[in-house]
């Protein structure tokens, strides 16, 4: 069963046998009897094995053509830098695209509803701000409702931050899909909680309590391993993360539109429908791509305890401290996270209390936010990144997070950001797959998950402070939506100076990332099998010494 840290066992098999495929991914080679994971379904192969541990680099002109070769997956002799097509990346994230469209449907039938029916029970009884977004009241609401959701997501947040430091590395144990079925029926509650308000009058307090704990169950450490999982091919993820958000923004963009024009009633309808159908795909169709889990199913042997919390932020601080490289790339990401979530409190009371946004020209900002997105993934992420690498895109990225926020006070109507965002938003957005890519790169397969979720947590704490403080900063600046639009220019102000830091720390990092641990680890010479693990001493091909316990063979 091969290991990507280049440990594994020597199977007993006849030649020529092919390899099972776990979502389009080579796992595991062998033959011998089936075993079907119990969670799954689906076959595996067990094959029969001694107990030698071994690590092998096989070469040309090797005697050991035939049965040991063809246990060797093309990873395991080179590395495998050849170009994986688009087509090939989308059958591999057929599962998730399925995941992210029915959570599109989900939350976004309801999502231009939401926003003015918060605003609205901010601003008190009687008060209709989708009618009448800029009037003194809704405005007031809008700022209120900036403050309070500041709050709520920080508070979340807090808890949020140590779920996501250990839900990586507890995926890493006990599997990616279980911590999915757990996200996934939790999701229900805050949607029930919004149809009791619109279809029954009961206080809107109850889904403002639950929206934000629902959001402290924090998974997208879980989400980036599991992505991991399935593109293992470094130098394709991402392209593969381009791809997903390209698919993701096809769905967004057949819901949105038409959940402009869905009254908030039936809007709730069609998203409880969605959130019953979706818990119903993870229990019965959605995969586990984590190979400990699948091994440890296929073994029986039961699954390992999760990790402790405090030998989790031991081990994640122990790999950002590996190097320079990997701590820079965590501030760049906490001082780019505060950032934006800072712009996302401050800008959403700007569009809909002191420009006067709809429903209508909100869900067609969002669309053609969306094209942006979709054509600068497409169109300028790939040559970007041919010609310039990860690292000077994304500083190239970062540069035009520091632009949108200080064009963002000039914009006088909202056909002034739907254009600005028309033009900027994409080229900002790339930085996500780019960071995701990059830093899923810098370490090998098996702590993929720890610091996934390391980084994760980070992103959750940079969140939770800039929920908090801009939700409180903008309602001080504005005197708590009583002082003109000019006022909104200070805290739009400190959202740029951090990305602005974030941006000049990029420029610190060298063009091309260090190689995980393993990439590291010097080749072993042409034609020679490298047995026992730590022994570090390459044999004759011919020569083959295995040790059964203490005695060698």
């Amino acid at each position: 069963r091969r290991k990507t840290s280049g440990r594994g066992r020597l199977p007993t098999r006849p030649a020529g046998t092919g390899a099972m495929t776990l979502i389009g991914i080579p796992v595991e080679k062998g033959v011998g009897k089936a075993c079907t994971s119990p969670a799954k379904g689906e076959n595996f192969d067990d094959p029969e094995e001694v107990t030698t541990p071994f690590r092998v680099r096989h070469g040309t002109g090797s005697s050991l053509d035939g049965a040991l070769a063809s246990d060797l997956s093309s990873e395991e002799r080179a590395p495998d830098t050849r170009p994986v097509s688009s087509r090939t990346i989308a059958w591999r994230l057929r599962y998730v695209f399925v995941l992210a469209w029915l959570t599109t449907l989900q939350y976004g039938a309801v999502g231009p509803s939401l926003m003015y029916l918060s605003q609205s029970f901010f601003a008190g009884s009687g008060a209709d701000c989708e009618a009448h977004p800029s009037s003194d009241i809704c405005k007031k609401g809008a700022v209120d409702l900036a403050f309070w959701s500041g709050i709520s997501r920080g508070a979340s947040n807090s808890v949020a931050w140590l779920l996501a430091l250990s839900m990586g590395s507890c995926s890493d144990t006990i599997g990616r899909r279980p911590i999915f079925r757990v996200k996934v029926s939790a999701s229900i509650v805050p949607v029930v909680m919004l149809a009791l308000h619109v279809c029954f009058g009961v206080s809107l307090w109850l889904y403002l309590v639950a929206g934000p704990i629902y959001e402290a169950f924090d998974i997208n450490g879980v989400f980036l391993a599991f992505m991991s999982d399935v593109i293992q091919e470094p130098h394709a993820r991402a392209q593969a993360f381009g791809v997903l958000i390209i698919g993701w923004f096809g769905g967004a963009f057949v819901v949105l539109p038409l959940a402009a024009f869905l009254p908030s009633g039936i809007a709730v309808v069609i998203s409880l429908a969605t959130a019953a159908i979706k818990l119903v795909y993870m229990f019965t169709v959605f995969p586990e791509t984590s190979q400990a889990a699948v091994a440890a199913a296929c073994d029986g042997k039961p699954r390992p305890a999760p990790p402790n919390l405090c030998n989790v932020a031991r081990e994640a601080a122990r790999v950002f401290c590996r190097h320079s490289f990997i701590l820079r790339m965590a501030i760049v990401l906490v001082l780019s996270g505060l950032s934006l979530a800072g712009l996302g409190t401050v800008a959403t009371p700007i569009l809909t209390g002191y420009l006067g946004m709809e429903k209508a020209a909100i869900t067609g900002l969002l669309v053609v936010s969306g094209v942006s997105v979709v054509i600068s993934m497409v169109c300028l992420m790939p040559p970007l990144v041919r010609c310039a690498g990860e690292v000077r895109a994304l500083q190239a990225c970062l540069a035009v997070s520091a632009v949108y926020p200080v064009l963002f006070p000039l914009c006088t109507t909202p056909v002034h950001v739907t254009i600005l965002s028309g033009i900027l938003v994409g080229p900002m957005c790339l930085q996500f797959p780019i960071i995701s890519a990059i830093k899923s790169n810098l370490v090998s397969q098996e702590e993929q998950g720890l610091v996934q979720g390391a980084l994760a947590a980070a992103r959750v704490v940079a969140t939770a402070l800039a929920d908090v403080f801009f939700g409180w900063f903008f309602r001080y600046a504005t005197a708590g939506g009583t002082l003109p639009r000019s006022s909104t220019f200070v805290p739009l102000g400190g959202v740029a100076l951090l990305a602005v830091v974030a941006f000049l720390l990029a420029l610190s990092l060298p063009s091309k990332p260090p190689p995980p641990p393993d990439a590291a680890r010097p080749p072993v010479s042409e034609g020679a099998v490298e047995l026992g693990a730590g022994s570090g001493k390459p044999v004759d091909a011919n020569e083959v010494e295995l040790s059964v316990g203490a005695d060698p063979v």
